[in-house]
Order: C-alpha cells, then structure tokens, then sequence
C-alpha cells in the first residue's frame, strides 16, 4: 500500500522531532512530503535541515497541496483550533499537537468539523502510543496488579523564561498545565478505561506572567479510583508514573510521558524499603530516541483505513481534557 503523505505546519522545536522520525526511517507507512511556516525562509530552512522536498511560506499554501494527505500541527497552542479547522476544511485528514484545543466548546467544535467533512482528527498525544505504555495498559487489563486504586503522575521541568517564553505567556496558551499537565491528565483518563470522573479538587500557584507555573490536581473517579497529578515549569521532580493496585504496582520512567521502561511490582513485596527498595518482577523495555514514531504511523494506519477516529485517542477523550481546561481556567490565569 502506498505510505500515506504528511505536511506540517510550524517549524519549531516539536516540528524537528517529529520530522526526525521520518529522518530515522522510523515511520515506514508514511512520508514527510511539506513543510510550511509563515516565514518562507524559516520553512525552507526546516525543509533543507531535514529533507523534506518542498517547503511553503504559509499554511493555506500547505493545504492548497493535493499531494498532501494528513497534516501534522506543530503550531503554538493558541493556533491549534484555527490550524486545525482550517486543514479540515480543505479537506486533510488532522493530527493536531496536544493540548488538541484550549476549550471545550473549541474541541467539540472540531469534533463536528471533522465528522461533517469525513476526515481523521486526533490529538497527537504521543505518550498514549509509546511500547511501554501500551505494556502497562496491558499489565492492568490483565489483572496483574489486581483492582486499580490510585494513579500518581509527575511531569516537572524547570524551563527559562527567556529560552521558552510562550511556556509563560498566556496569550500563546502558556502554563504547567496546559504544556505538561495535558500529559498526567491524558494518562489518567487512559488508565481510568472510561470510569467517570466524579470530582476534582486543584492548586494552582501563579508563575507571576498570567499563567500557572505549577498545578496539582487530585482527581476522584466513580468507583474510587483517585489520581494525583502534578505539573511545573518552575521545579524539576522524579518524573515516573505509579498505577497502584490492591495486588501490586506498575511504575513507567524515567519520564512518564517519554517512558522507555515498564516495571511490574507484586505484593508482597521483598525488603523493609518497599517497592522503592524491591526488585520488580517484570520489566519491559523498548528505548527510542525519537518517540513521535508510533502516533504518526497509528494516524497514517487509520486514514488508511478509513478511520475519521482513533481508538487509543478517542476524540472524547480530547474533549474531556478540554472541559477541564474550562473548570481550571480560572485558576491557572492568575497574576498572582
């Protein structure tokens, strides 16, 4: 079957390293064929730093392409909805950077778009599709860790005004939460398996710029299931993720949402430390320098298809963490 064509919009740091999977030969059911940015000497650039054929100086030149079969969004957070209403119209199929939309009513405006235009449309929320992940969501289905009763994820980084100064400005949809906490809360919903959320109860601390620069969140589901979520541009923390359950514990590192590693930990487990001092009883590892690979080949594989929807990032879900944007939107636009 013929490898399905992507363009890209935006030629950033997040369009390089999906780019380089192509590069890696990573992506055998799809071709990076375009690139473009509102800058037509920055889009060329890209394009001949990574070799991409052609390069265009403005998104709607992208889109104008009939070679061009899905397009990948790798534009600032406040661009995605437009972005991606846009490419809709023109007919491309969508895999659009997480956070997908700002708002609810933005994600269920998408939704719609894409279902009354027959196109594929899912947020590229590349930790969902990792090995190690799909491992662990495995492990739990199986039973191995027995009733699921808390799920505990960190994603801290302390990151530079000056290097990142869209992360705090909240015009472009800067913040801990909508840059890193999208992750937790993903992961959260994923491992869930469609238990309703039921209550929220959040933190925000004030970065100082009009965004938050750390949230913590605990989340509590229908059948008492509970998540403890945190997210920070301003510290760095041990970012794994623990999945707790009545017979043992599942741990994803050393970053959850890059996570190369899978550890099995069954009660009762050995040493006076716990599972901190314990050796786990199953480990599976798939190390990749890349990791955009398998969102970017499962998105080519449903076009394929003839999919408009992902089973692994179901719309719902993209919506879901769009409402509680809402909820939290309050609280994460504080001076101080």
């Amino acid at each position: 079957m013929e490898p399905c064509r992507y363009g890209i919009l935006g030629a950033g740091r997040i369009a390089a390293r999906f780019s380089a999977c192509f590069e890696k030969g990573l992506v055998p059911g799809a071709r990076l064929c375009a690139v473009a940015s509102s800058d037509p000497q920055r889009a060329a650039r890209f394009a001949a730093e990574h070799g991409i054929a052609r390069s265009y100086g403005s998104h709607d030149a992208l889109l104008a392409d009939p070679e061009i079969e899905i397009v990948y969004i790798a534009t600032i957070n406040s661009m995605h909805y437009d972005c991606c209403a846009r490419a809709i119209r023109a007919g491309k199929h969508v895999l659009c950077e997480k956070p997908l939309v700002l708002t609810a009513a933005e994600a269920r405006s998408l939704a719609q778009l894409a279902a009354e235009h027959h196109v594929f449309l899912m947020e590229a929320m590349w930790t969902r599709f990792l090995p190690a992940v799909q491992t662990a969501r495995r492990w739990l289905e199986e039973g191995r860790i027995g009733r699921l009763r808390c799920i505990s994820a960190s994603l801290c980084a302390s990151r530079d005004p000056a290097e990142y100064p869209r992360l705090f400005d909240p015009a472009l949809g800067g913040g801990a939460f909508y840059d890193l906490g999208v992750y937790a809360f993903s992961c959260a919903q994923f491992f869930a398996g469609g238990r309703k959320l039921t209550g929220m109860v959040p933190l925000c601390v004030p970065s100082g710029t009009g965004v938050d620069g750390s949230t913590f969140l605990t989340l509590s589901y229908e059948d008492g299931l509970t998540a403890q979520l945190k997210c920070s541009i301003q510290f760095a923390a041990d970012n794994s993720l623990l999945l707790c359950g009545e017979q043992g514990m599942i741990r994803l590192a050393p970053w959850f949402n890059w996570a190369q590693r899978a550890e099995l930990y069954r009660i009762p487990l050995p040493g006076p430390q716990g599972w901190q001092g314990a050796q786990p009883e199953e480990v599976f590892l798939h190390e990749t320098s890349c990791g955009f690979e398998f969102e970017a080949e499962h998105a080519a594989a449903c076009v394929r298809a003839g999919l408009t929807e992902s089973d692994v990032m179901p719309l719902a879900d993209s919506i879901a963490c769009a409402e509680l944007f809402d909820q939290l939107e309050p609280l994460l636009h504080r001076e101080n």
